[in-house]
């Protein structure tokens, strides 16, 4: 198993991902921008700009870095955030959307 440490710095290599239309790359572009990018409040835009993507690994990986950011930057629009999570139908979806409110509820004070 190969395991890749995503980190970028820079949010125009972000966009330069997430550009290609690739669910792979919007998928590295989330996972990196989350583990480097140190604007909590763009990071929010960008995930849940994702959310309700068709790819279900895209949407995953959104709703899940909504956690890893409430975790690393103890901050979020908690009513956007949790308004936006209530919207996702998809039920393979819901344990991890569970967690996710459960992560911002710890996380987030």
């Amino acid at each position: 198993m190969i395991y890749d440490n995503y980190l970028f710095k820079s949010k125009e290599e972000v966009i330069g991902l997430l550009n290609t239309g690739s669910s792979e790359n919007i998928i590295t572009a989330l996972i990196g921008a989350v583990n480097g990018i140190d604007d909590w409040f763009w990071l929010e835009g960008l995930c849940l700009n994702y959310l309700h993507h068709t790819d279900f690994w895209v949407s995953k990986t959104a709703i899940n870095s909504l956690g890893d950011i409430a975790r690393i930057h103890k901050v979020l629009n908690v009513e956007k955030v949790l308004s936006e999570l209530k919207l996702i139908k998809e039920n393979k979806l819901s344990g991890l959307i569970r967690e996710t409110v459960l992560d911002i509820e710890l996380f987030v004070k």
